[in-house]
């Protein structure tokens, strides 16, 4: 075998020794034995061309500088990408495989703006009932009585933040503008029965 063949070959398996270096850990023994093979190669195209054709060492000089780095960049980026990097590397875990109640977390925050009932006092958590489903829920910070309308309007852990629904609220507002006022002054027809002594006639 000729030296040009000689100085190909140990650049190639250089090359690969610096491949396997990226993956397997060896203390930087790997890594010397590649730079040593590549050491080798560029002797033996030294001997071929340095002096019959500078220019074609100088070519290989700097070709074998730019394979170096791309080498190593190149195995960091793409062998995680095939099957055999898939094998011999541990994959790292889904987003989904590490949430803690991905599934129930999604089940809940697609609840945000339906509407349920209470099954008990909110005073603020409580019970609420949503397409017969019962689920821990919290109000915004208000009581809210059982058997009450009320609408989904956030998530916090696994509870729901619920407030009156709108016809609820406004059945409630209704409700106290509606209240008798008490007017003063006025004396009830049977207030003369209420009292122990005759009210003079004027």
């Amino acid at each position: 075998m000729n030296e040009p063949a000689i100085a190909i070959v140990l650049l190639l398996v250089g090359l690969a020794l610096l491949t396997l270096e990226v993956f397997i850990p060896s203390a930087g023994l790997i890594f010397l034995t590649a730079m040593a093979t590549i050491g080798g190669s560029l002797w033996m195209a030294w001997k071929a061309w340095y002096e019959q054709s500078p220019v074609l060492w100088w070519s290989y000089l700097t070709g074998v500088v730019a394979c170096v780095p791309l080498v190593i960049c190149g195995s960091l980026y793409l062998i995680p990408r095939t099957r055999f990097g898939k094998y011999i590397l541990l994959q790292a875990p889904e987003l989904e495989d590490v949430t803690p109640f991905s599934e129930e977390q999604e089940r809940l925050d697609a609840l945000i703006g339906r509407q349920g009932q209470t099954l008990s006092i909110l005073n603020p958590g409580g019970i609420v009932d949503v397409d017969g489903q019962r689920f821990h829920c919290e109000s915004e910070g208000m009581i809210v009585d059982a058997q009450q309308g009320v609408e989904i309007v956030a998530v916090t852990g696994n509870r729901l933040i619920v407030r009156l629904a709108a016809n609820d609220s406004e059945t409630d507002s209704d409700a106290a503008l509606g209240a008798p006022e008490s007017t003063t002054g006025a004396v009830p027809d049977d207030a003369g029965s209420a009292v122990d002594f005759d009210v003079p006639d004027v």
